[in-house]
């Protein structure tokens, strides 16, 4: 964290936002804690503080109406790389959340069979793991799949199908 010369424009605060940006999509939220993590680091009378949090706000502003930050598009990724990764709706909700994208998640449209589908995919390849595999007993199994399952975010009324059914075909 820089500790040097405090930006004394709204202009270095834009910059920095086209750097950040540039890397990675963001949300608003996330860009304003980095700017704020940024700001801590600087040695600030309290008079400038103010004029600090103004150019901020406006660099934000800025970046939303030029569409370098667009909540639907980032929103739009997320869910495709958490989905991905096996990820259920409710663990999509909350990194979301986490994110600033709430109002963005309520207009994401959840398949329950393309939810279904990617449970049984990580049910059958929790199935494959060794540690599972030396259990005996088929309560434990089912319990260590559902278990798995909910800590991936899927519902358990979809997590209770999915394993019934990889159970099933084995």
């Amino acid at each position: 964290m820089s500790t040097g010369a405090p930006p004394r424009t709204e202009a270095w605060w834009r910059d920095l936002a086209y750097h950040y940006c540039s890397r990675r999509e963001t949300s608003r939220a996330r860009l304003k804690a980095y700017f704020l993590r940024k700001l801590r680091g600087f040695k600030l009378q309290e008079e400038e503080l103010p004029q600090h949090l103004a150019w901020i706000e406006a660099v934000l502003d800025h970046c939303q109406q030029k569409g370098i930050i667009d909540h639907d598009r980032y929103a739009g990724i997320l869910q495709r790389d958490l989905q991905r990764r096996n990820k259920g709706k409710r663990y999509v909700a909350q990194k979301m959340k986490e994110r600033g994208l709430s109002e963005e998640f309520r207009k994401i449209e959840f398949d329950p069979e393309e939810e279904l589908t990617r449970a049984e995919a990580l049910a059958a390849k929790t199935l494959e793991r060794g540690s599972i595999r030396k259990l005996d007993d088929q309560r434990k199994i089912r319990d260590k799949l559902l278990q798995k399952l909910l800590a991936s975010g899927f519902e358990p009324g979809i997590a209770i199908k999915a394993t019934d059914r990889v159970l099933r075909s084995r």
